[in-house]
């Protein structure tokens, strides 16, 4: 995901529906997140521009620098995944903070296979070995015994989740028969960075496929940790964000296997902006989908119960556009593909390429 030029933010080539000045980005969806007030429950109101309060039983908070993952495009070549090694994983090299799913394939690629070519782009997202692999192992990651205040202490705790994501993603893409490279992460504060795939403003965490790292925004963890002093607030926050690494992790996945290339690929043959879109939430779907793989392979030694449990399924799971409206997939489609990796760990539950569109909405 490299920051996307101009304005709006989000996880993916977000295609603006067309218009006199041809496409352009759109703003991404923003999670809902609890706040506490002395009198009334929690309802957030999602809005691109603000926040609305109505009395003292509604009110809501748009949480600005929530993940709101952007992955860019990546190559048009073909991949052609390396032959399987032995490799163990590795952490990549870091740099200090700065003080942040009928199911029938729905491509319309006109790839053919050949033993010449390989497999056709339609195969790579709708066929990929990796769907096969079974399930998780728990590693028995525990949640960092830091809490995330400053920025430091927010990549600190990013930092400690980091090699469970190594040790549980390596056995399975070496079974896929593809060759496990550990991405690398580093750290970074502010409204716009630098990076192989490209410049410009970027209010989120985000994967970059052309050097295999994960630009983590300290800052936005930290604000967001802070921004109320509730527990339910604060587990959220830490909630949020456990995802929000390991939904990273879950495009360096995509990429080791071939996915984020051809799936890159496809949506970029689609003929109008509907078809561009679809294709979009599959690939953030399913990286969400790997998190919650990852979250529930380990969700015992985090552990995530209670508080941390609740505010998963009350606001995390449950985050997302209105249906067809959004790149990032209804809170049903959330639901079908995340929610069920939380229960069963197994990639499989994670083949959004071979969904029927509404089932991507």
């Amino acid at each position: 995901m490299a920051p996307q030029q101009g304005q709006g933010f989000g996880w993916g080539p977000n295609f603006g529906p067309p218009g006199p000045g041809g496409p352009g980005f759109q703003p991404g969806w923003q999670p809902q997140r609890p706040r506490k007030k002395s009198k009334g429950p929690l309802i957030a109101i999602l809005s691109v521009v603000g926040v609305a309060i109505v009395g003292a039983w509604i009110f809501g908070v748009i949480k600005k620098n929530a993940d709101n993952d952007y992955t860019p495009p990546v190559s048009s070549r073909r991949y052609t995944p390396e032959p399987t090694t032995t490799s163990e994983p590795t952490s990549g090299p870091t740099s200090e903070p700065t003080e942040e799913p009928t199911e029938q394939p729905t491509s319309t690629s006109t790839s053919t296979e050949s033993p010449s070519e390989g497999p056709s782009d339609a195969t790579i997202v709708g066929k990929n070995a990796l769907y096969k692999v079974g399930q998780m192992r728990t590693v028995n990651c525990k949640e960092p015994n830091v809490r995330p205040t400053t920025t430091r202490l927010a990549a600190e705790y990013w930092a400690r989740i980091k090699p469970c994501l190594d040790k549980s993603w390596a056995p399975l893409v070496a079974k896929a028969g593809y060759t496990f490279k550990a991405p690398a992460m580093t750290y970074w504060s502010g409204t716009s960075t630098t990076t192989p795939c490209g410049d410009g403003p970027v209010s989120v965490p985000f994967y970059c496929p052309s050097n295999h790292m994960m630009y983590m925004k300290v800052d936005v963890f930290a604000k967001t940790y802070n921004e109320y002093p509730d527990a339910e607030s604060k587990a959220y926050a830490r909630m949020w964000y456990s995802r929000s690494i390991a939904h990273e992790y879950g495009h360096s996945v995509q990429n080791m296997t071939g996915i984020l290339a051809a799936s890159s690929r496809l949506r970029y043959e689609q003929t109008d902006y509907a078809g561009q879109m679809r294709m979009t939430r599959r690939s953030e779907l399913q990286a969400n989908c790997f998190a919650g793989v990852f979250l529930a392979a380990n969700k015992r030694s985090y552990p995530i119960n209670g508080l941390m449990l609740a505010v998963w399924k009350k606001w995390v799971v449950t985050a997302g556009d209105k249906p067809e409206q959004g790149d990032h997939g209804s809170v049903a489609s959330q639901a079908r593909f995340m929610g069920k990796s939380f229960t069963n760990a197994n990639p499989a539950s994670c083949n959004t390429y071979s969904a029927s569109p509404a089932n991507v909405s």
